[in-house]
């Protein structure tokens, strides 16, 4: 596969870094795991957080160091990439960004949804992890993976390009969120949703809690770019979800 062709067809040319709550009753989902299950992935959940926490800011040069705790199985009993997935509503085919992918972890299953026909852009400002990304091509298939390193201001998508983009544990290290969210708005083909999956304000593990967003705020940030939004049902321990729709 000739991925600078693939790259052409969707991405402005250009490379930077990017900077980087009490869930509503309304939209609040009974567990579908045990309470047992959901404690016991707690402590993995910190563990895993905090790493991710610490690429955001740089010093990320080696993601072999990183692979086996993010993309640790285990870590699907509390992240519940399934709901994640499922609220993008893609079909066989479609093509869909995830902004932040770091080691893979939903890039996996956004290859899973999309399949053979299909393309999953991983996103990301560490050139490193493009470069890992890229040789593991292959093995997150079927889908076609087409890495790419982005600035810090901007996806970097064209417009009408994507049927679905996801952020997960990535929206609150971005600087200027209302003109990014626009940026991605402008990326999506009409019908298109944008995913925001970010940790909840009084979550036990996470982001400092100085970093952490609520989700009505959000919600906002994403209305403000034209997105039709809301607080998505979900059954993650620790997490929010936010849907944006460009209708």
């Amino acid at each position: 596969m000739n991925k600078s062709m693939l790259l052409s067809a969707f991405f402005i040319t250009g490379a930077g870094g990017m900077m980087g709550c009490q869930k509503p009753t309304e939209s609040a989902a009974p567990f579908v795991e045990s309470k047992q299950v959901a404690e016991q992935g707690l402590e993995q959940e910190g563990a895993n957080m905090h790493g991710e926490h610490g690429h955001h800011h740089g010093g990320f040069d080696d993601p072999k160091l990183f692979e086996t705790r993010w993309n640790d199985p285990d870590r699907d009993k509390w992240q519940h990439p399934e709901e994640i997935v499922a609220a993008l509503a893609l079909t066989p085919g479609a093509t869909v960004a995830d902004i932040g992918a770091g080691t893979g972890y939903m890039v996996a299953h956004l290859s899973e949804a999309v399949g053979e026909r299909g393309t999953v852009i991983p996103i990301d400002v560490e050139q490193a992890m493009i470069t890992y990304l890229t040789r593991r091509g292959e093995e997150l298939g079927p889908a076609k993976i087409v890495p790419h390193k982005a600035r810090g201001d901007s996806p970097e998508l064209h417009d009408d390009s994507v049927d679905g983009v996801i952020t997960l544990n990535t929206w609150h290290h971005i600087k200027g969120r209302e003109a990014y969210a626009k940026k991605v708005y402008a990326g999506l083909k009409r019908g298109g949703r944008f995913v925001v999956v970010d940790s909840e304000v009084d979550a036990e593990s996470g982001p400092p809690k100085e970093m952490r967003l609520a989700a009505g705020r959000v919600v906002k940030e994403l209305e403000t770019a034209g997105f039709r939004a809301e607080i998505a049902r979900e059954s993650m321990p620790q997490h929010y979800m936010i849907v944006g729709y460009k209708d």
